[in-house]
């Protein structure tokens, strides 16, 4: 007898499993399930919140009773033909009671026919619904905007509308005010920012983007009063691109970076000043972020800050004169290639140097170094957080080069002096290094997120309050929130109402819920936006300078939307935008149905998003994994998405699949006490355990499985091909890291420590050392040359490796291109590339033997 396939079997049991399997009952519940399903390992059955519709059921119901009927009026008339032939002198038929007997069957069948169609799920709106197509996403109508609202002050704000005016909105007269139409300058493509006094707008334009979020600009100054433009330029040239500039918070005072030093306009009316003086061949710049702080250690790109009264400006002086300097070659649009060169230290490299000064802006310019901690004095460090606490005080975060150990320090900018107020070891396994602090207004006290025991249950993230004191160990920190969820960002402190506002996973792991807890200590807490807005489960908030009013950003999983309340009466709001053009273009089309599980393996929680087609239990599907995986982030959350995946996965019939491993938020740090030097091998095991219950599903066609991912998963996606034997079909790696000996020296020197102390586990996390596990592998590379994040080494040096042992690759470069696209054709042509070589390689094949075939000799 022929051995039977997997999916063979999944084809003759399909009506067995119909209707089970990760059925959606509940938001983030575990399920009822098929015995077998439910047996499949690690899928948890029941739950405390199930709302499984009854309607499928109660339809099979009277379906089974339509038959039972049926068969009722079946025999009795063949008892009456039988009967009748028995003889022809018996009784006189009771016609009268045939006839109501019939009525009577007829009534009944009527009814179960109509609560069979009234108790069926109405699928045929699906069928008028369209497939999601590469087209729509390139239609203004399936495009989200974002409003860019900035408070102005404690009553309004300002936002741009869709169709790029500039307004402001007051919520006590609940009345808006054009600062600036669009009609006359076209801001479709332009950066915003209102003044202080909303005289002027200040409005970014001919934007050159630099890293993932620097840029340089031409910036003008709009007059709202008459509307007349200044060009805003330093000294040293008109009509200069700037690296920069902002408002202050008084005023029209603003502040602008050229050339790496830093300018002051007391107004906008003033001549500049310039603040500091440096060497550009020294590779020093002022105010800004550099390539390491961008991507890695403050992660944006200002890096400077007001103080609240706008009478002193904090700054970050980078120093790169030792560090080494990356060429990046540009081959386009001249006879020779030009280079692109920046500092990027690579691990085990000089880091750059960097220093705190605080400059005085009203009198004679006088500025002081914020002095480090002795501990820190002498040696390699990162300064992660910088934050104003008062006009005078400001709090910093230190950290060591190994990104272990933080120090949290108040700084005095009147004399430069900073003292310790909290030491910590720091989980590198989770995004803690740019975590705010909240002071009192007197600055005795602070609050900040440390994990807290749960009892067995692990550590969690939770919120701590801790005297403004020099550091002593001796002291505990006294907890405000409890429980088996994590914290995850202080929104703002109310010592007026006694609140602090947070976002945590308390809700769910994957949604984001705005919370605010009494100071007391009593553990008293309120969820505020849960049940708040329909569709929206997954927040971001912004509060007003004294927090009696908040923004409220929707991201998921519906529509986005943005709204702003008081705090007073959080249920009664102002919608600022609705995306109402993008939920009316979505009602005709094929969106996949999203389900969330948790799953057990190897004694380890994993987490699972997985997508669906529309009507998904009726067919096999083949399986995307898009694979993320980077320490300390989350990739199953409900935040909404409408990009490529999507469109594959309507027009094709495609799961979609994201996974978390024991790693990040809201797991506990029982779960994340792993050693950070395996960085790949125990992603890919959590992710192969979360395929190996995926393929055991109905539904789920496990000979068309491929993966797809970008830099970190880019290169998890080729370490999971070489750590199985064709299990998947094809897979795409974007930018993939292959040596992390080539890569950024914060990220891998956190994860790694020094090279010259592990050289064994770069060795063994190093994607080149199995190149000829990928000899027989189906997968494509893709790649933009300009790339200053992963640069094309990585892929050159994997690529020099394939080729010796003669692999099976596609490759697909885009000159010139950075680790984002920025060119609409190249967008265009590598959402294409991508989805054309996946469907190609997913496409369905037909069985070996036919199943009628195999069932015949198996009778």
């Amino acid at each position: 007898m022929n051995e039977r396939h997997p999916t063979r079997e999944k084809l003759r049991r399909r009506e067995t499993f119909r209707g089970s399997g990760l059925v959606e009952c509940g938001e983030g519940d575990h399920q009822p399930t098929e015995d077998k399903l439910a047996r499949s390992r690690g899928y948890r059955k029941g739950s405390a919140r199930q709302q499984c519709s009854s309607s499928s059921f109660e339809a099979t119901e009277a379906e089974q009773s339509l038959q039972r009927i049926t068969m009722i009026a079946t025999t009795q008339q063949n008892m009456t033909t039988d009967l009748d032939l028995g003889s022809t002198d018996g009784p006189p038929r009771n016609w009268k009671g045939i006839g109501i007997a019939m009525v009577v069957i007829l009534a009944v069948m009527s009814l179960v026919i109509l609560s069979v169609i009234l108790l069926t799920p109405d699928e045929s709106h699906l069928l008028l619904r369209s497939h999601l197509t590469m087209e729509d996403l390139e239609s203004e109508e399936f495009k989200i905007h974002n409003p860019c609202v900035a408070w102005l002050n404690e009553n309004e704000v300002a936002l741009r509308t869709r169709e790029g005016h500039v307004l402001s909105f007051s919520l006590t007269s609940n009345l808006t005010t054009t600062l600036l139409d669009n009609s006359s300058l076209d801001l479709t493509t332009t950066q915003f920012q209102v003044s202080a006094d909303k005289r002027f707008v200040l409005l970014a334009y001919n934007i050159r983007p630099v890293f993932s979020q620097s840029f340089t600009a031409s910036y003008a100054i709009y007059s709202v009063a008459n509307g007349d433009l200044l060009e805003l330029s330093p000294p040293e040239g008109q009509k200069a691109a700037l690296q920069y500039a902002s408002w202050g918070p008084q005023g029209n005072q603003l502040a602008f970076v050229f050339d790496g030093d830093i300018y002051y306009k007391p107004s906008v009316t003033s001549e500049p000043l310039r603040l500091t003086s440096t060497d550009q061949e020294q590779y020093v710049v002022n105010g800004l972020s550099d390539w390491t702080y961008e991507e890695e250690v403050l992660l944006q790109y200002a890096a400077h800050w007001w103080s609240v009264d706008g009478a002193r400006l904090a700054y970050l002086s980078i120093n790169n004169s030792v560090t080494p300097v990356m060429e990046i070659p540009h081959f386009l649009g001249g006879l020779y290639p030009s280079n692109v060169l920046f500092p990027y230290p690579k691990a085990g490299s000089s880091i750059p140097s960097v220093s705190l000064f605080v400059v005085n802006l009203y009198g004679p310019a006088h500025t002081l170094e914020m002095m480090p901690p002795d501990s820190l004095r002498a040696r390699d460090n990162y300064i992660s957080m910088v934050t104003w606490i008062s006009s005078t005080r400001l709090a910093v975060r230190w950290l060591n080069r190994a990104q272990n150990q933080s120090v949290l320090c108040v700084c005095e900018a009147t004399t430069g002096a900073c003292s310790e107020k909290h030491k910590m070891a720091m989980d590198i396994m989770q995004n803690q290094r740019q975590d705010v602090p909240l002071f009192s207004a007197d600055g005795s006290v602070f609050y900040t997120i440390l994990p807290a025991k749960q009892g067995a249950r692990g550590e969690f993230r939770h919120i701590a309050g801790l005297a403004a004191q020099p550091a002593i160990p001796s002291v505990p920190p006294r907890f405000l929130t409890s429980g088996s969820w994590d914290v995850t960002v202080l929104c703002a402190l109310d010592e007026k109402a006694g609140k602090i506002y947070f976002l945590s996973t308390e809700e769910s792991r994957q949604s984001r819920h705005l919370y605010s807890v009494d100071l007391d200590g009593v553990f008293q807490r309120q969820c505020i936006t849960c049940n708040l807005i329909d569709g929206c489960r997954f927040y971001k908030a912004v509060f007003s300078p004294n927090q009696t009013h908040f923004t409220l950003y929707c991201l998921g999983p519906g529509i986005p939307k943005v709204t702003v309340h008081s705090t007073k009466e959080p249920s009664r709001y102002v919608v600022l935008e609705d995306n109402s053009r993008l939920s009316k273009a979505l009602e005709d089309k094929q969106l996949p149905e999203t389900l969330f599980r948790t799953l057990s393996a190897d004694n380890h929680d994993l987490h699972l998003k997985l997508s669906l087609p529309q009507g998904y239990e009726a067919n096999l599907h083949p399986l995307l994994i898009i694979v993320d995986g980077i320490p300390g982030s989350q990739s199953v959350t409900e935040e909404f998405a409408l990009d490529w995946p999507q469109v594959f996965s309507s027009m094709h019939n495609v799961a979609l699949a994201r996974v978390d491993g024991r790693s990040g938020v809201g797991r506990g740090q029982k779960t994340t006490a792993v050693d950070p030097r395996k960085l790949g091998s125990m992603r890919v095991k959590d992710y192969l355990a979360v395929i190996e219950l995926l393929m055991q599903l109905p539904y789920i066609d496990d000979r068309r499985m491929a993966l797809y991912g970008k830099a970190f998963g880019g290169y998890l996606t080729l370490k999971m091909l070489a750590a199985t034997d064709k299990l998947f079909q094809c897979s795409a790696a974007v930018a993939p890291i292959t040596d992390f000996r080539l890569y950024s020296a914060a990220f891998s020197e956190r994860y790694l420590g020094l090279p010259a102390k592990e050289e064994h586990a770069y060795l063994t996390a190093s994607m080149l050392e199995e190149v000829n596990k990928l000899k027989d592998e189906n997968f494509l590379i893709l790649h933009g040359t300009a790339d200053a994040r992963v640069h094309f080494q990585h892929s050159a040096e994997l690529l020099s490796r394939l080729v010796k042992v003669e692999a099976n690759y596609s490759l697909q470069l885009y000159p010139d291109e950075g680790h984002i696209l920025r060119e609409p054709r190249s967008i265009k042509h590598f959402q294409r590339t991508v989805v054309n070589y996946l469907q190609t390689c997913l496409k369905h094949r037909p069985l070996l033997d036919p199943i009628e075939d195999e069932e015949e000799e198996d009778d």
